[in-house]
């Protein structure tokens, strides 16, 4: 099954038509959704390596985990996340999660700019390994303040479930800092709550760097914060680029 996935993102890349010509905004490498939506008939892969390391020096991989994004009307898209998990040597399919994310309102002046997310981990549709009892849920609404051409904040509250009794809320405040067109770092300030603690925050900080508005390489470095927690830190480096179905008109 796998295999079949990794075919089918591979061929739905090759197969398209075009570039979208806008500037190309990722949810990677940061915890914080963004509030920006693919156009229509667009196709956006954003891919990483994700390693994580705990407390007892045992580690846990993504490689790689693919959000896909698809463009199905003006501020509307529809997403997909796959991820192949490495836990001690484990290899599996995750289950896949399906979902939307909707822009509901465009900033003015102090006013944010306003997007709700939101996504179902599907029972029966992955690997044996990570198999899970019920179909997972979550959502998030983001929000976004441009600051100045410099500097732009977004920040995330939301709601997922997992496989304990209690949901895990979600907060999240990344800044972003526009040095260029094609260079932006960010810091970043994320909690979830868990059974065990309510403060669960990672700090971390990255960068994303744009190649002639055709493709984006990022990276990140992250830190728990809550000695208690069996996660010490993380990495991740990523690629993001996109595709355009819409036919061009020909003179």
């Amino acid at each position: 099954m796998i295999k079949k996935l990794i075919f089918l993102s591979i061929l739905a890349l090759i197969s398209v038509k075009g570039l979208s010509q806008k500037l190309i905004q990722t949810d990677r490498p940061d915890q914080t959704e963004g509030v920006f939506v693919v156009d229509k008939k667009t196709l956006q892969a954003e891919t990483g390596f994700f390693a994580g390391i705990n407390q007892d020096q045992t580690y846990n991989y993504l490689i790689p985990t693919v959000l896909l994004k698809f463009g199905v009307a003006k501020d509307f898209e529809l997403q997909s996340i796959i991820d192949i998990i490495n836990i001690n040597g484990n290899y599996g399919l995750s289950p896949v999660a399906l979902g939307f994310k909707a822009n509901l309102l465009k900033e003015k002046e102090l006013r944010p700019e306003i997007a709700i997310i939101g996504r179902a981990q599907i029972k029966n549709l992955g690997g044996e390994e990570y198999k899970i009892n019920r179909t997972l849920t979550m959502f998030r609404i983001a929000f976004q303040n441009t600051l100045s051409n410099l500097v732009v904040v977004g920040y995330n509250l939301g709601m997922q479930w997992n496989e304990f009794e209690k949901p895990s809320a979600i907060m999240s405040v990344s800044t972003n800092f526009n040095l260029s067109k094609q260079l932006t770092l960010y810091t970043e300030l994320f909690n979830f709550t868990s059974e065990t603690s309510f403060l669960n925050p990672i700090f971390d900080f990255g960068g994303m760097l744009a190649f002639r508005n055709r493709f984006i390489l990022d990276g990140a470095f992250g830190k728990h914060l809550n000695s208690s927690n069996n996660q010490n830190y993380y990495f991740t480096v990523g690629f993001t680029t996109r595709f355009n179905f819409q036919k061009t008109s020909k003179n």
